[in-house]
């Protein structure tokens, strides 16, 4: 194919160190032509039925354009047939050696419109669509004006909102003062009281001991200077005198004066609920039902969409093609996906690491997720092309990392405050399988994801069990009743998949027409369900050398499948 660089100069004569500049362009040759080159490549009887246009012409086509090749890259032929079986382009050659048995196939010329040269159908639709859409933007001042409308109203209601929780929050503070103040003052009376207490008793036993020293005064100058008749009648009187201050101190210590006294505080055990229970200060709902202006369309909007003759896939034309099977010799492989750069990442269930191959599985990396942790690691989930989440498992801490998939370090780490097994990131939000609290989605746009909500219908026990998304689903897999079931975003269940073909499911991704690929563990294969979960397929089996397989990614970009058997293998498919 003509480069931007050269397409301004002959190809056949830059073959010949000639370089004349070229003057059209011929789509099928993917060459650019000069003048004299273009003469004969009317004339030849290889290249006479080609349609060449303009260079002008071709320069004004978008660059994916004429990125597409026209030939084959396997018998250099020219691209003139699709099949639908295997949603594939193909040539003459590829229709009699790969497509015999494929009964729809179609030729791409079927598809154009011959009265327009080689606009589509499908084109034609588009750009009525597009007038339509045009005609639509530019008769919307009254949109824009409503849309700046609605931006005020919203920032109107966040300020709002803002107050609410303010004074919420005041009311929840002055309640909580109030208590406070009431038992500190509860505190410092106790402490009045048991003092002033303890300060009588001080007294007295100071009282007694004044006593005892003027006693012992008194026979200290007795034994000097009284006569021995005076000491034997004065030590009646000193008993007496000793017996009543015996006698005080016995009734102090009677009566408990001389008792040591503590305090403590013991709290309101619905505090302990407060704290533990509540796990959001509210919600923020939003309502977009209502509509103060509308589109208006010429013709039916659904004959201007344009259709692909791709389509979406059914799951009986589904294939799978071993690429590579890696041989990752640890026990427990519990999660897997693909870096942007084809790359294939594995975790080590409870190990704490992440190991690293390339596609054509060459070991490169072997890494530590947090260094002071141990034992965590159970599931990955992709955030972007190139950073995956991994939940931690049921160790603690209780952490979401997100790793750089190339330099497998940590760019990020989220405080959960739960156990999460199973893990999809969709909509800015991370979907959890918990340990005790079911399927928890938690808002990344709040801080250290402190908003969360369960999700409704789920079981509460989810633990050790697989979780993935898209825009408008949520797939669980539940190996305790061997069922795969699809939730939609607030929770309601759309269907529920279970049949003797997968025996306790684990790992589950989709592919790019939201087809679903699960791992059956004790099933030892791979089945593939339709997006409306009525049709289901074993994919891969046994015969593949599928043991206990645990976790899946598909990755759309390439059309790969990765799964991994929990002991050791990981498989590397290419979808067709």
């Amino acid at each position: 194919m003509a480069t931007d660089e050269n397409a301004s100069f002959c190809n056949i004569c830059l073959t010949r160190d000639q370089n004349k500049f070229a003057e059209e362009y011929c789509p099928q040759c993917e060459e650019a032509l000069c003048g004299d080159c273009r003469y004969h490549h009317k004339i030849s009887k290889s290249t006479r039925s080609h349609q060449t246009i303009s260079l002008e012409k071709y320069n004004k086509l978008p660059f994916f354009i004429k990125q597409i090749k026209h030939n084959c890259e396997e018998h250099d032929c020219f691209l003139e047939c699709y099949c639908k079986c295997h949603d594939s382009l193909c040539c003459k050659r590829c229709l009699i050696s790969s497509h015999k048995e494929c009964k729809e196939t179609i030729f791409i010329e079927d598809f154009l419109t011959p009265s327009t040269g080689y606009h589509s159908v499908a084109l034609d639709n588009i750009e009525k669509a597009l007038k339509d859409l045009e005609t639509n933007i530019c008769s919307a001042i009254n949109m824009i004006k409503d849309r700046n409308r609605n931006l005020t109203e919203l920032r109107e209601q966040k300020q709002k909102i803002s107050a609410q929780i303010k004074e919420k929050r005041h009311e929840i503070n002055t309640c909580l003062d109030n208590l406070e103040d009431a038992l500190l003052e509860k505190a410092s009376a106790m402490e009045n009281e048991y003092c002033l207490k303890i300060n009588e008793v001080i007294a007295k036993l100071e009282n007694e001991k004044k006593k005892v020293d003027e006693i012992k005064k008194d026979v200290d100058s007795v034994k000097m200077f009284a006569s021995n008749l005076q000491i034997f009648m004065g030590t009646k009187t000193f008993q007496e005198n000793v017996s009543t201050n015996e006698m005080n101190v016995q009734v102090l210590y009677d009566n408990g004066n001389l008792n040591n006294i503590t305090m403590e505080c013991t709290f309101n055990e619905k505090l302990e609920e407060l704290r533990d229970e509540i796990m959001s200060f509210g919600d923020i709902k939003v309502d977009n039902s209502d509509k103060h202006t509308s589109f208006s369309w010429n013709g039916d909007k659904s004959a201007q969409i344009y259709k692909s003759i791709l389509g979406a896939k059914t799951i009986k034309n589904i294939n799978v093609r071993l690429v590579c099977k890696i041989n990752i010799n640890v026990n427990g492989l519990s999660g897997c996906a693909i870096s942007e750069a084809g790359n294939m990442i594995f975790l080590h269930e409870h190990s704490n690491s992440l190991i690293k191959y390339a596609r054509n599985g060459e070991f490169i990396s072997k890494s530590v997720i947090n260094p002071q942790a141990k034992g965590i690691g159970f599931e990955l989930a992709l955030i972007d092309s190139n950073t995956v989440a991994v939940s931690s498992g049921g160790n603690y801490p209780q952490h979401i990392y997100l790793i750089d998939m190339n330099s497998t370090k940590t760019s990020q780490v989220f405080q959960l405050g739960d156990f999460c097994c199973g893990l999809s990131y969709s909509n800015d939000s991370f979907i959890c399988c918990t340990y005790m609290n079911g399927i928890k989605i938690f808002d990344r746009s709040h801080d250290n994801l402190t908003n969360a909500r369960i999700l409704p219908n789920a079981p509460r026990i989810v633990s050790k069990t697989y979780v993935t998304s898209n825009k408008n689903r949520i797939f669980h897999t539940n190996w305790r009743d061997h069922s795969v079931v699809c939730y939609d975003l607030s929770g309601q269940v759309q269907w529920k998949y279970c049949d003797s073909i997968l025996r306790q499911p684990f790992g589950i991704t989709l592919d790019s027409y939201s087809n679903i690929y699960v791992a059956g563990s004790e099933s030892n294969n791979v089945v593939v369900i339709s997006k409306d979960g009525k049709q289901a397929k074993e994919l891969i089996g046994a015969n593949d050398e599928i043991s206990n397989p645990r976790a899946m990614y598909f990755d759309k970009n390439k059309n790969l499948l990765l799964v991994t058997n929990y002991k050791g293998y990981a498989f590397l498919f290419n979808v067709t």
